[in-house]
């Protein structure tokens, strides 16, 4: 029984919080503070996670895969993070929190006692028990995470989850239902990977997520997002994961996006966008399903193998269409877009292991 190790009024004092993690912020008096919390498997039950993460203003990874939380997204804004995590692949994310510090004087919290030694702070995550590659995850720092896939969260995403500074997103296998907030264009600075698979999301792919120039993965598969890929997305320069299988998208895959794989600088390794409703796909994206990097089944595109009936594409294509048409002219990249782009010795198919986010799915 986890919860029956919580007690006492002092998480961070001499006690037995299991699943609570506690740090002395830099510049702030040494009192620890809660900053980490691991619930990841156990199995905890609550209707809605709003008054809890919230309320907890210095967290900076949350991590609750497999337990039974309901309820909306709280608003993440009033984390005002400020110091700094860096993320790689070698320390397990799990409940069994054992740490690796560099620095001098860490203050950090195993299993409810605090261990002094101060200021800045390194945690290095390992997302899989048998990797021992310890691979590092190229700009993961002053990095927030909230890994709540397998849970029961409902509702809409928050309009402002742009303004939270995460860097790593993680809501796979819950009941999340609307658009994609538009608010996620000012992510663009720290995320990193972001998972959104098997919910019920809907509405239009947003030109703002083209935006998100640093992002190594975006998953959003299996849900009811609609529209053409926004012409946006060909700024995804530091993509290697991108999954819009299993929606309703439609129209032709922009070659520009299938060129994130050209050599020499591209980094995309996988662009699954099987079991949608698109039409046809230009030369770059012929050569990627030929190498197998895009999987294009069950779509509506004539001359392919293994796509959808003739009658359910008609069917489809028949209803009226809300979202914007993808723009064919040039879109102005960030700035920061050119230098995401990889040198050859870096692209390499990575194991799904080897994320942060996809890593969180297994354990």
């Amino acid at each position: 029984n986890i919860t029956a190790t919580w007690t006492g009024h002092d998480i961070c004092g001499n006690t037995t919080y299991l699943g609570f993690y506690c740090a002395a912020l830099p510049g702030r008096t040494k009192k620890p503070t809660v900053t980490v919390v691991i619930f990841n498997g156990y199995g905890l039950r609550a209707p809605k996670l709003e008054g809890f993460i919230d309320h907890l203003p210095d967290l900076a990874l949350f991590h609750a895969a497999s337990n039974d939380f309901g309820g909306d997204i709280p608003y993440l804004t009033g984390l005002a993070y400020n110091y700094k995590i860096n993320v790689d692949s070698n320390l397990q994310i799990q409940d069994d929190f054992s740490r690796d510090m560099v620095g001098s004087h860490v203050t950090t919290k195993v299993h409810g006692y605090c261990v002094n030694l101060d200021l800045d702070i390194t945690f290095h995550l390992r997302p899989g028990k048998d990797d021992k590659k310890g691979r590092s995850i190229p700009g993961a720092t002053d990095s927030k995470a909230l890994l709540l896939n397998y849970n029961h969260l409902s509702g809409p995403l928050p309009v402002n989850i742009g303004f939270s500074k995460l860097s790593y997103l993680a809501l796979a296998n819950n009941r999340l239902t609307g658009a994609i907030p538009p608010s996620i264009l000012h992510l663009q600075d720290s995320l990193l990977e972001v998972l959104l698979l098997n919910n019920q999301l809907s509405g239009c792919l947003p030109h703002e997520l083209g935006m998100l120039t640093k992002a190594a993965v975006f998953d959003a598969g299996m849900n009811q997002l609609t529209g053409p890929i926004p012409s946006s997305f060909s700024c995804l320069t530091s993509v290697e994961q991108l999954n819009l299988g299993g929606n309703r998208l439609y129209g032709e895959i922009p070659d520009a996006l299938c060129k994130l794989a050209a050599v020499p600088a591209g980094r995309l390794a996988n662009l699954t966008l099987s079991s949608n409703y698109f039409t046809s796909v230009g030369p770059a994206c012929l050569s990627l399903i030929k190498d197998g990097v895009l999987n294009v089944r069950n779509n509506c595109i004539p001359g392919f193998a293994n796509q959808r009936r003739p009658a359910e594409c008609a069917s489809f294509h028949s209803q009226p269409k809300a979202c914007p048409a993808a723009s064919a002219t040039h879109v102005a990249c960030p700035a920061g877009a050119a230098n995401a782009a990889a040198a050859p010795a870096d692209r390499v198919v990575k194991d799904y292991s080897s994320y942060v986010t996809y890593a969180t799915l297994h354990e």
